[in-house]
């Protein structure tokens, strides 16, 4: 669909232009994959995390992102030395562009001021709104209707750079941060070539942030300590968008009641990974689990809601669904 592409008296078709990826998770290979499969540009190398010990056995892995570059035979650095490598990539390559997805670390400043057409990060809000590390769970958390895609130009501030391009996204009513992140992973491989293309050619004029209106996020907020629901405490609706936030990680869980009168349940933690609310009325105490017409139901701080766990997993067990918990070890709990 593309016609060709020319950069005063350069095409691009006979002479790409030569960039770097620096990215790790899954979400990043998406990116690295369309800028490689185009011909208008020319990936010599991707910077990625250095292999770690993954599993129970701690089995030393690589990361998506160099699985994908070893395969179609793009160099790799890695980020052991941080300063130092990153000075070996402009000086081994020369970067005329630098593209950047789900890296997780600090570039330093001579890097970013390197590329003749800077560095360009992908993330996955509406900029300034949510600038840091966990946008999409954030975003779930709490309760917004869209969120998004900047991509922007990587600047020494958290995610303060101007933005080339953005794109908008609904949030569905079951969306989990893995399903939202997914639709974001896809839609900003569709249009990355593109906006790369127009940015190169001039025809973008960057967008600066409105900094005053800027909302943070950070990596520590996504934890196991944060992922317990306490359904004595929390708005029901907040825990349900707790079970979406945390899928597929850190996945949010209960603690039992050690009075619970069932000795292979008492004190146990309950993983949730799916939860529904129902207006079911209860006089039983916010946190209380109980049974009805086959759901498996805790009552709320409102008495006319009630939350439902449709899938769990608890402790020492295998994941199981509602129905299989009722008919099995739960089948003794009250009515």
């Amino acid at each position: 669909m593309y016609i060709t592409v020319e950069l005063g008296m350069r095409d691009l078709k006979k002479e790409p232009i030569r960039t770097v990826f620096l990215g790790t998770g899954w979400e990043s290979v998406e990116s690295l994959k369309v800028l490689h499969e185009s011909e208008y540009f020319d990936v010599v190398c991707a910077v990625t995390a250095p292999d770690k010990p993954v599993g129970r056995k701690q089995i030393i892995t690589h990361s998506e992102v160099k699985e994908y570059a070893l395969k179609n035979d793009i160099h790799v650095f890695h980020t052991e030395s941080k300063k130092d490598n990153y000075e070996k990539v402009l000086e081994k390559y020369e970067p005329e562009l630098v593209v950047c997805k789900a890296f997780g670390e600090i570039v330093p400043k001579s890097f970013l001021e390197y590329p003749k057409f800077k560095c360009i990060n992908i993330h996955f809000s509406l900029l300034p709104k949510y600038r840091g590390a966990v946008p999409i769970q954030k975003a779930i958390l709490d309760g917004e209707k869209e969120t998004g895609i900047s991509i922007m130009i990587m600047s020494e501030g958290l995610d303060e750079g101007d933005v080339l391009e953005m794109y908008r996204e609904d949030i569905k009513e079951d969306d989990t941060n893995f399903s939202l992140r997914k639709r974001l992973v896809e839609k900003s491989s569709e249009i990355l070539i593109p906006v790369l293309l127009r940015w190169i050619n001039g025809e973008i004029a960057p967008t600066v942030q409105r900094h005053e209106d800027a909302t943070y996020c950070w990596q520590r907020d996504i934890s196991k300590e944060n992922a317990e629901i306490q359904l004595s405490k929390h708005d029901p609706k907040y825990a349900e968008r707790m079970v979406r936030a945390f899928l597929p990680w850190p996945i949010a869980w209960c603690k039992l009641d050690d009075e619970l009168g069932i000795k292979s349940l008492a004190s146990k933690s309950m993983k949730i990974f799916k939860c529904a609310l129902e207006e079911v009325h209860t006089e039983k105490d916010a946190g209380v689990i109980f049974q009805k017409n086959g759901m498996l139901l805790f009552a709320t701080k409102d008495p006319h809601i009630c939350f439902r766990v449709n899938e769990l997993q608890i402790e020492g067990r295998n994941k199981m669904s509602e129905k299989e918990f009722l008919n099995g070890i739960g089948r003794n709990l009250p009515l």
